[in-house]
């Protein structure tokens, strides 16, 4: 199997084994993902092209949030599927991008120090700040009918509200990519989350003058 073949298939592999996420989680992600991975990787020239697309494609295919927590059945899905379409050479490096991309993941494991990682994983981090990342919070939000703002919340100790989420991940992100590619865009990324918490509050606190603390 040529490596064209190989994209579509993963391509269609990943439809199919995303029905249900968000959609925020959903196949534009995915493709948004992709072609800022390999924008990063052509600036950066660190990897071969190939494999960061496979990666990108197939980097939220096990999402714990979908999964009830429980990701192992999705990397044998994806080791299989590997094997399969004959790319059992890259199959352990993409897993391991997969295994390790994730903010939440408090359980990492394997090569941090990757290349192949350290692309993908801004690339994904940059779709999760910005005009896209913060209508993909609120959709994430809307998904999971969470609150939009908690007046009582205090920054550091959030993570029942949209809002809260900016402050437990979101406004974190600028200070965690691996790529001076990465840095440039999150730098514009961050202040339109800035721009947007600071416009929100106005309107919150319409008339008042001051913030509410609860």
């Amino acid at each position: 199997m040529n490596k064209n073949d190989q994209i579509s298939a993963t391509e269609e592999f990943v439809k199919q084994n995303m029905k249900g996420y968000d959609s925020g989680h959903d196949w534009w992600h995915i493709e948004r993902v992709r072609k800022l991975a390999l924008f990063i990787n052509e600036k950066e020239d660190l990897v071969d092209p190939f494999i960061v697309e496979i990666a990108a494609l197939l980097h939220d295919t096990v999402d714990s949030k979908f999964a009830e927590g429980n990701s192992g059945p999705g990397y044998s899905l994806i080791s299989d599927f590997m094997d399969e379409i004959e790319m059992s050479e890259i199959r352990d490096h993409v897993l391991n991008v997969i295994k390790n991309i994730s903010f939440s993941n408090r359980k990492k494991s394997g090569n941090h120090s990757d290349p192949l990682l350290w692309v993908v994983q801004d690339a994904d981090r940059l779709d999760a700040i910005g005009a896209i990342g913060i209508a993909r919070a609120f959709n994430y939000g809307g998904f999971r009918n969470n609150p939009i703002y908690i007046p009582s919340e205090e920054s550091g100790n959030t993570g029942k509200s949209t809002i809260g989420h900016f402050y437990d991940k979101l406004l974190k992100l600028k200070e965690m990519m691996n790529t001076a590619t990465g840095r440039t865009i999150a730098e514009e990324r961050h202040k339109i989350l800035e721009n947007f918490l600071e416009q929100f509050y106005k309107e919150w606190d319409f008339g008042t003058g001051v913030r509410n603390s609860g």
